[in-house]
């Protein structure tokens, strides 16, 4: 029988090592069994990809889905996906895709042609209400099906010849296309899915909830829990599973900027969607091994609603956007390296560059003479008037600086509006807002990815601009085989843009998350498109 003291002395020790011992973080256990935890900020209202929300819910759809082609992690060039191969017509107006026979569901049905058929098919019925049609104008007859022109989806170019040979037909060329079908909007759902919880063009029927949604994707929805994370996990069926090594992804929902960065420096996060304001430097100074700052295809603008005063005045627009010093404006954003805009479009676009007469400037003078003419001098009656952005510090910073600038050079006191990002993404779409916050990033390095948002059918054109020349202008472009002469187009389409200035461009962004060490097969690209099946984490 052990005596007491020695007994005593045993638990004092164990007692000790115990308050020693480090609590393995989240980060830690993750690296040990491939989990990946990453934030991307807002929660998503929905995961159909039909009716994604914002850049940063792409991370989710991407690990979820697979379209015909994939992206390449390093430069973004199209990859097999679905499609094993795909050939072009001598003409250019013609694709057919070849896909693999092993494609398959999560719930192990083959994923066929029929189902891109179908997928397009809802995507652009006008009930579901999707905001994406418009990546589909390239196709031939889509426009006029999604417009409810035309109710016989036969008519569209978009054809299954057996289960594994879909036939695309364009208006005209479109060497970007096999790029776009990796996007979310040619994603293919699963039918019997959507139509076992309702209308296939219906939105938001619940079909996407755990243990309802059926994906092809890397991974599967193995849970969400609102307001916390969205959890999936690696799908065995996919056709490329042995290359994928992650088991499983944490994609958290934690909107505070500096709560975010705190979740990443206690080992909680390996990935952030981005970095304050505030830690930018520390981060630079002293470890900058963990801050990632790139080039990226994005023009961060706030959009005017031009159905209802004072905005619906294109002299009041004008004057806002000539009451910004964007310079100034860029010179906030610290360690950020972002630039000031100079039209809509980033740099990045194949050779384009807007140079019009309507390039971005400042002039305070010619902004309070427009504001007077339109019957506010100095700022005088101007209604009461929101700001409104979504939540997120940088946000905030950016939305007190133009509220500074307006009522310094423009007389005007907006009030400033911090919405939640579910409501104020529902609020958008709505044309709920006087003057909101907006970001786009191109889905593909064309100038067409940015000015066809702007079409007076565009889903995402929540501005209520509507212009027949700058339809005009666009849709030709699209069509014009001459280069030098389809750009051409294009700055014209956007010299007409920035003289209504139905949009406020105010700087070309750049891509800023803290990545650990451990997080692996992850490279800065210009779209910031970051494929989960050739990541790993090493401890």
């Amino acid at each position: 029988m052990p005596s007491p003291l020695r007994s005593l002395s045993g638990l004092l020790a164990a007692a000790l090592l115990g308050a020693c011992a480090k609590t393995e973080t989240a980060v830690e256990l993750g690296n040990r069994t491939q989990v990946l935890h990453q934030n991307i900020s807002a929660e998503p209202q929905d995961l159909d990809p039909h009716l994604m929300q914002t850049n940063a819910h792409f991370n989710v759809l991407m690990a979820l889905y697979e379209g015909l082609c994939g992206y390449d992690p390093r430069d973004l060039h199209p990859v097999p996906g679905v499609a094993e191969r795909w050939d072009v017509s001598a003409d250019g107006l013609t694709y057919t895709f070849h896909l693999r026979a092993n494609a398959k569901w999560s719930n192990g049905d083959p994923v066929t042609a029929a189902d891109f058929v179908f997928s397009a098919q809802r995507l652009l019925s006008p009930s579901l209400g999707s905001p994406y049609g418009f990546y589909y104008d390239i196709v031939a007859g889509a426009a006029d099906f999604a417009a409810g022109r035309s109710k016989d989806f036969a008519q569209v170019g978009i054809r299954a010849l057996d289960a594994r040979t879909l036939r695309v037909e364009l208006n005209q060329p479109a060497p970007y296309l096999p790029f776009l079908t990796g996007s979310f909007s040619w994603y293919p759902v699963h039918r019997a899915t959507v139509e076992k919880h309702g209308p296939a063009a219906a939105p938001y029927t619940g079909w996407t909830k755990p243990g309802h949604i059926v994906t092809n994707g890397p991974f599967t929805l193995a849970d969400w829990k609102p307001g916390q994370e969205i959890i999936v996990r690696k799908n065995p069926l996919y056709w490329d599973a042995a290359r994928v090594r992650l088991q499983e992804i944490h994609f958290h929902l934690i909107e505070n900027n500096e709560t975010e960065e705190r979740a990443f420096r206690t080992g909680q996060l390996h990935l952030t969607e981005f970095v304050p304001a505030s830690k930018l430097r520390p981060y630079h100074d002293r470890e900058p091994q963990l801050l990632q700052i790139a080039p990226f295809f994005m023009t961060y603008f706030y959009g005017f609603n031009t159905t209802r005063p004072p905005f619906n005045d294109g002299r009041v627009r004008r004057a806002f956007s000539l009451a910004l010093d964007r310079e100034k404006l860029a010179l906030t954003q610290s360690f950020q390296n972002v630039r000031p805009a100079t039209g809509q479009v980033p740099p990045g676009s194949d050779g384009y560059v807007y140079d019009g007469e309507y390039r971005l400037r400042f002039d305070p003078a010619e902004a309070r003479r427009l504001l007077a003419a339109a019957g506010y001098p100095d700022g005088k009656n101007f209604p009461s008037t929101d700001l409104t952005f979504d939540t997120n510090g940088r946000h905030q910073l950016i939305a007190e600086v133009l509220q500074q600038m307006w009522q310094q050079n423009l007389g005007v006191h907006l009030n400033l509006a911090n919405v939640e990002g579910k409501v104020f993404h529902a609020e958008r779409l709505r044309k709920a807002y006087d003057l909101g916050r907006a970001g786009w990033v191109g889905d593909y390095l064309d100038p067409h990815a940015f000015l066809s948002v702007f079409l007076s059918t565009g889903g995402q054109n929540v501005t209520g601009f509507a212009n027949a020349d700058y339809d005009r202008l666009v849709r030709a472009a699209l069509g014009e085989r001459d280069h030098a002469k389809r750009l051409a187009l294009y700055r014209a389409a956007e010299d007409l843009l920035l003289r209504e200035q139905p949009i406020l461009p105010l700087f070309f962004d750049t891509s800023r998350h803290l990545v650990s060490p451990a997080v692996k097969g992850r490279y800065p690209n210009l779209l910031d498109y970051h494929p989960y099946q050739g990541m790993w984490l090493e401890p």
